[in-house]
């Protein structure tokens, strides 16, 4: 009885072992994924690298953005800066350049006051002698207003006192105020027989008196006296003895020239 018991217990062991083997091969294949399909994670699994990269390009271009944006702030204030430096130079140039012209204004002013007391100065001391250092008339030559004049003894025609005048690098006698005819008048008493062409002629009989330079003669000034010792005709006119005569242009008469003063020498005032 007890090997009949045994026996009958041995097989349900192994019974048991064999069914414990059988459900552990088949949760194994219940378990095991079928051929032809892949295991799916869940999206919030499979999204997340990805999330997490965006989120890294993100915050590399927001650091980018406040890089770029501080370098953009700095540049606009240096430039407000040079601006305003810029600024500031023009307008301090403009100050210095408004005080240099004052400035020159002021010494030119000065010099023109200087200019005209050493003039009359110098006016006073030529008027005492005739002639001084201080003149600014080149030697020899006399000296009245503005200009300097110069009555040559040599003889020669109205043309060839013009050429002899141009030589001196002046012009030939022109009379067109009061002032110039009292001065000059005087001069044609110097030597009785000798009279001095001036710059005055006409182009003809009949036709107006001009000077060289074109200007009108002024009747009220002085009369011209026709000369009727002149045999040819009596386009030119020279003064004698106070009076103005025409004459043959081709007679040959002293020659009288001026030019413009230069300025009175104020170093030689002394």
């Amino acid at each position: 009885m007890q090997a009949k018991y045994s026996s009958t217990r041995s097989m349900l062991d192994a019974d048991e072992d064999t069914t414990m083997s059988l459900y552990s091969r088949a949760s194994t294949i219940a378990q095991r994924p079928e051929p032809g399909h892949t295991e799916h994670q869940p999206p919030s699994l499979a999204w997340r690298p990805v999330a997490l990269t965006l989120l890294t390009l993100c915050l590399v271009l927001l650091i980018g953005l406040a890089a770029l944006g501080l370098v953009f702030f700095q540049y606009y204030q240096l430039s407000n800066s040079q601006q305003d430096s810029i600024s500031e130079k023009e307008e301090r140039l403009g100050n210095l350049s408004r005080q240099l012209q004052s400035l020159e204004a002021q010494n030119k002013k000065l010099v023109e006051t200087l200019q005209r007391v050493a003039e009359k100065l110098c006016r006073e001391l030529y008027n005492k002698t005739g002639e001084h250092r201080c003149s600014p008339c080149p030697e020899k030559w006399k000296w009245h207003g503005d200009k300097c004049y110069q009555f040559y003894k040599e003889s020669r025609s109205w043309q060839g006192c013009e050429h002899f005048c141009i030589a001196e690098h002046s012009t030939m006698l022109k009379i067109n105020t009061q002032e110039v005819l009292e001065f000059a008048m005087p001069q044609s008493y110097t030597e009785f027989f000798y009279s001095y062409w001036t710059g005055l002629s006409r182009n003809g009989s009949g036709k107006a008196w001009l000077w060289l330079d074109g200007a009108p003669y002024a009747s009220e000034l002085f009369e011209i006296i026709i000369d009727v010792t002149s045999l040819r005709n009596r386009d030119c006119v020279t003064i004698l003895n106070g009076k103005a005569f025409s004459k043959d242009c081709k007679e040959l008469r002293r020659c009288a020239c001026e030019k413009t003063a230069a300025t009175v020498k104020i170093d030689r005032l002394h």
